[in-house]
């Protein structure tokens, strides 16, 4: 195990910055309201927990410093999310998806009844305009979409939907990347990104989603898109 960790931490190295940059990963939600429910009955903030910690450690295999926000899943003030990530080199916030109301069925699952949709399903990328380090944001969230898609994962398309809760607006509609201004996005003085990993309603992507090969996935997809952006 030890070789594996040292094999890691040598192929992330090529792909960090030259210098220790640190990363502020936020935990999406928290445990009073943990956001998405999915198609099986898990939280998405267990899920958005879940993937903070395999982000974490390769994350610091590859010689990055990471500041954990929000994983006590008592930080309810996004205000303050913002704040505590000051002094950091880049914000990201995991979360993940689900789909509009009127698109969710009830089905039963062990005994118990939960809503799901299949309708949707993939990541995708948001930054807001009123970030001071938009550009650079930009830079950070197309990297990683293309970096996700070059991991087989595919862009949700659902949040350009001319409908109520939608019509994001595009910014580069082939890395999956849309604007939208959420507190943690536009509050933070740093490039900043929320990443919508994949659709948890969704009743195959949800089973995938909890896998640690997909988070491992993921992860190797954020590490080597913010080593290429942070390098500009």
């Amino acid at each position: 195990m030890n070789k594996l960790f040292a094999g890691l931490a040598l192929a992330f190295a090529a792909i960090a910055p030259a210098h220790a940059l640190t990363v502020a990963i936020d935990v999406g939600h928290y445990l009073d309201a943990p956001g998405a429910t999915s198609a099986y009955g898990v939280t998405e903030f267990t899920y958005n927990s879940k993937l903070a910690d395999v982000l974490t450690e390769r994350m610091l295999l590859a010689g990055y410093a990471v500041r954990l926000i929000g994983d006590d899943g008592a930080s309810k003030d996004l205000q303050k999310r913002a704040k505590a990530a000051e002094g950091t080199d880049v914000f990201i916030s995991l979360h993940h998806d689900s789909t509009q109301p009127q698109f969710l069925q009830e089905w039963e699952v062990d005994g118990e009844k939960h809503k799901y949709s299949d309708r949707t399903h993939g990541f995708s990328v948001f930054v807001s305009k009123l970030n001071p380090k938009y550009d650079r944001s930009v830079d950070c969230a197309r990297a990683v979409g293309k970096q996700m898609k070059a991991g087989g994962f595919e862009v949700n398309t659902s949040h350009a939907d001319k409908l109520e809760g939608e019509s994001r607006e595009w910014v580069d509609q082939s890395a999956g990347v849309y604007a939208a201004d959420f507190v943690v996005l536009r509050a933070t003085t740093m490039p900043a990104i929320l990443l919508e990993s994949g659709v948890i309603v969704n009743r195959v992507e949800a089973k995938t989603l909890d896998q640690t090969v997909t988070r491992n996935k993921i992860a190797d997809a954020v590490i080597a898109a913010l080593g290429e952006c942070m390098k500009k």
